[in-house]
């Protein structure tokens, strides 16, 4: 069960010699206001009262959540190993994260943030579409490229919204971008072999649907923008695009789009449910007739003299 950011009571503590507060309970993501930064803590396996690890999402050995002003940069992995006093508690501070930012400022640093991404709702945003669609999702533009002999790096810029949209300021951030994701040991745009074992790992999750080609989409974001990363690790064929949107029109593109896929989805089991009632009326008519006619077998029977056995 996921709580409130604003409704829980929390405690002041440091981690890595930065103020956040702690709580043991797990925190919604989306009711963590902007400027606040939602991390997870793992605990070992066999040790639960030492957090081991800091995380962007966890689903076991939870431990706890911290909420910080200043961000982590998390590798490619998302996560980083906490040393025996990385996180201190303090005797006083903060219960509140209302407390919490008006103590400290909000931080100007700007980190990119990887994704793995299971939602089928957003897989339309790794393609081209419509000028409308483009300008209300924010769309500048998208880079298609390819590994070469495997490691390579040849790109190509395809713009939206005749490049409007193509700013210093974007160009900066994309830049900034593609270096840190070709750096990454495990980065799916390090070079071939490493989105061949990437996409491996995260098929099961990551599978784009409507792609010609075995695809898994990723998603990176920056303070300002959000890149839709489509891999295809197929050689002699363009091995990656990366659709770029400015952040804030993308985040409100892909609320709708999560409303609509919902709305679907509940059409499509209310169509479920109304094909296994009828189903079931059907079946249960069937039931009614075979049993009427069973029974005039038998009427007829005792009426000739003869037994009933045999005739069901």
């Amino acid at each position: 069960m996921s709580y409130d950011a604003q409704k829980v009571t929390y405690q002041e503590v440091t981690i890595f010699d930065r103020p956040a507060l702690f709580t043991e309970c797990r925190i919604d993501r989306a009711t963590v206001p902007e400027g606040v930064y939602r991390y997870e803590l793992r605990h070992g396996d066999e040790d639960w009262g030492e957090p081991r690890e800091l995380a962007r999402n966890l689903m076991v050995n939870f431990y706890g959540t911290v909420l910080t002003r200043d961000p982590f940069q998390l590798p490619i992995d998302g996560w980083i190993p906490l040393e025996s006093d990385s996180l201190s508690f303090q005797d006083s501070g903060c219960r509140t994260l209302v407390e919490f930012q008006e103590k400290y400022p909000a931080s100007d640093k700007d980190v990119i943030d990887f994704y793995s991404v299971n939602e089928p709702a957003l897989h339309a945003l790794y393609f081209s579409r419509s000028e409308e669609q483009d300008k209300y999702a924010g769309c500048v533009g998208h880079l298609r490229g390819d590994f070469g002999s495997g490691k390579q790096f040849y790109t190509t810029w395809w713009p939206h919204q005749q490049d409007a949209l193509n700013t210093p300021e974007f160009k900066a951030d994309i830049d900034r971008t593609i270096n840190w994701l070709r750096e990454q040991p495990d980065s799916p745009l390090r070079d071939f072999d490493s989105m061949n074992r990437c996409c491996n790992r995260y098929e099961q999750i990551c599978a784009i649907k409507g792609a010609l080609l075995p695809s898994c989409g990723f998603m990176v974001k920056t303070k300002r923008y959000v890149y839709m990363l489509r891999c295809t690790p197929v050689k002699g064929d363009y091995q990656f695009y990366i659709y770029c949107y400015q952040r804030k029109p993308f985040e409100k593109a892909q609320k709708e789009q999560q409303k609509m896929t919902g709305f679907q989805r509940k059409n499509e089991q209310g169509r479920r449910d109304r094909r296994c009632q009828l189903a079931y009326q059907i079946s249960a008519h069937h039931r009614a007739v075979r049993s009427d006619c069973a029974e005039r077998h038998r009427q007829l029977s005792k009426l000739d003299g003869l037994s009933p056995r045999g005739l069901l």
